[in-house]
């Protein structure tokens, strides 16, 4: 036979040696049709196998693998451009069982490979009727090579990306977590999972070093009083803007199936508490402005108040009359209740819609919880909201709402995704500029004053005003637990100037003897308060001022009367 082949005999016998233009023309035309029959045939068998795939679940995650190829999804990103989450290439191992020759040989080959699977299971998995089962998703280079000399029909391995999260358990509730196609299931990644899903990048308000340090002295105080858990939140008075929110326990986003429900949980925003005599900076707002009491208006606090079949005590009962910032500063709920028996539940309940303390936020989280409130708000409802019993809210709920009442008056909601520069900020007027600054100066009180509950979160220059919290759990059977407390301090800095609202949070603290026996709002959050503010404030470039000063204590009201002491200085 001669050299050349089939085609080169037909052409030499059929061809002339020396063809015409037309007869190159046809020779032409015949190799063109040649090819596109061979190219043709080729995208056949191709097609064929890809679109004749029995298992609908196969199809579906090639679609996805070849979507994912293209468009990588975008990274999460802090205020100041660090990475919060990315995407690291990795070589995912799949099989078509259809495809396997001996499935018996095949998984005593693999499971030595595989920490996902044993011999049995691997057998199992690659006996399915099927055509697509995923063996790992985390291939290292030297297990790529070892699997690819065995050379197993049916094996196959496929470029992809894994979701990581650089930072580990530091934001893990508010970035969420990824499926294994990448679609966002939680946090972060779940709400803005359209944008991320287009390669676009989602540039969050939080602040990863702000960030740091509230997680580790939430975690120091969990530790030191033997508490569950424990939650913060750190916020922009002026723009809304979450600079740091943590919720503990907690878990590493990159072991998202290691987590226990518990520490998944996000107390932050999804957690519902009933927050005690944090409500009293509320309560006072609310009655200043709607004129149902002055700062000097005086309560009959020395007797406990009968409500119903219900007793209101105070912890530390007087033995005279308390006016309005006295109550602030002992903590007073019979004085709280007696200030919003004046202006009554109609207008409690307006102003708790106004605060937002009704409805879910509109948070950038789909872990969001809607507060527990009175069914019917009667003169009972109405006494006990106004010092944090029975009604329920989350630590987010509380930073936003008292940021009104302490700052400016204006309502700005709170967010976690960064403002750019020239948005359009929406405020709604809750309360008057003269009210919150008679609110925020009580606040200073609290902390400065040698009686005041929030004592351990004075930071000496730092002009910390605050309001601490107590309270006993609600059971799950109604009722209240006396061995449960739940601790919380929340503070606004600096009065003078508010720009930012802390609130931290301690569940179910224990007393220890360093804090003789107790565990309330002034012995556990107080102290964390103070150290955050310490160290938060130069990277904020908030400074130490002279409190004593004229230019500091002329922005604060000056004119109230606790104790003995005649006007007393709320800047001292």
């Amino acid at each position: 036979m001669r050299k050349g082949g089939f085609l080169s005999n037909v052409r030499n016998l059929v061809l002339p040696p020396r063809p015409d233009p037309a007869a190159s023309r046809v020779i032409a035309e015949i190799r063109l049709l040649l090819c596109a029959s061979v190219a043709i045939l080729a995208f056949s068998i191709i097609g064929f196998r890809i679109f004749n795939l029995s298992d609908a679940g196969a199809r579906e995650r090639m679609a996805n693998q070849f979507k994912t190829a293209h468009v990588e999804r975008g990274q999460i990103i802090d205020r100041k451009g660090r990475l919060l989450a990315t995407n690291l290439p990795i070589t995912v191992l799949h099989a078509d069982p259809r495809e396997i020759m001996d499935v018996t040989d095949a998984a005593s080959k693999l499971a030595p490979l595989i920490a996902r699977y044993d011999e049995v299971s691997l057998k199992t998995l690659l006996s399915k009727k099927t055509r697509y089962v995923e063996l790992d998703r985390k291939l290292t280079p030297a297990r790529h090579a070892e699997i690819l000399r065995l050379g197993i029909p049916g094996v196959y391995f496929a470029e992809s990306t894994l979701r990581v999260y650089p930072r580990a358990e530091t934001a893990a509730h508010i970035l969420g977590q990824v499926d294994p196609e990448h679609n966002g299931i939680a946090g972060i990644e779940k709400s803005q999972d359209a944008h991320l899903a287009a390669g676009k990048d989602i540039h969050l308000s939080l602040d990863v070093g702000l960030q740091a340090i509230m997680r580790a002295e939430i975690s120091k105080q969990i530790n030191e009083f033997e508490a569950i858990g424990g939650a913060g939140v750190l916020l922009d008075t002026r723009t809304g803007e979450i600079l740091a929110m943590t919720s503990l326990p907690d878990y590493n986003p990159n072991h998202f199936a290691k987590a226990s429900d518990d520490a998944r949980f996000n107390r932050a925003t999804k957690g519902l508490y009933e927050m005690g005599s944090t409500f009293k900076v509320l309560n006072t707002a609310i009655a200043l402005e709607t004129g149902a009491a002055t700062p000097r208006t005086e309560f009959e606090v020395m007797k406990p108040l009968r409500v119903s079949r219900f007793t209101i005590n105070d912890y530390h009962p007087s033995k005279k009359p308390l006016n309005v910032a006295e109550i602030m500063v002992h903590s007073s709920n019979i004085g709280s209740a007696l200030m919003a028996e004046e202006f009554g539940a109609s207008i409690q309940k307006e102003y708790m819609q106004r605060l937002g303390l009704l409805d879910r936020l509109p948070l950038e989280l789909p872990e969001i919880a809607k507060p527990l409130s009175p069914k019917h708000w009667k003169r009972a409802a109405t006494l006990t909201v106004s010092y944090g019993h029975g009604i329920s809210i989350s630590p987010v709920h509380l930073a936003s709402a008292v940021s009104t009442a302490s700052s400016n008056g204006l309502r700005i909601a709170p967010t976690l995704l960064k403002r750019k520069t020239g948005d359009e900020i929406i405020k709604t007027r809750v309360f008057s500029e003269h009210t919150a600054r008679a609110v925020r100066s009580m606040m200073r009180l609290v902390v400065s004053h040698k009686e005041g509950t929030g004592k351990k979160a004075r930071a000496p220059g730092y002009m910390v005003g605050g309001k601490t919290g107590t309270a006993e759990k609600v059971q799950a059977n109604g009722g209240y637990n006396a061995k449960a407390n739940l601790a919380t301090f929340v503070a606004t800095f600096p009065v003078h100037d508010p720009r930012y609202v802390i609130v931290i949070m301690v569940d179910e603290p224990k007393g220890q003897k360093q804090s003789s026996g107790f565990a309330t709002g002034g012995w556990v959050a107080a102290p964390a308060v103070r150290r955050i503010v310490e160290q938060i404030s130069p990277i904020l470039g908030v400074h130490p001022v002279d409190e004593e000063s004229p230019s500091i204590r002329q922005k604060l009201m000056l004119d109230f009367n606790i104790g003995n002491q005649e006007a007393t200085l709320a800047s001292f």
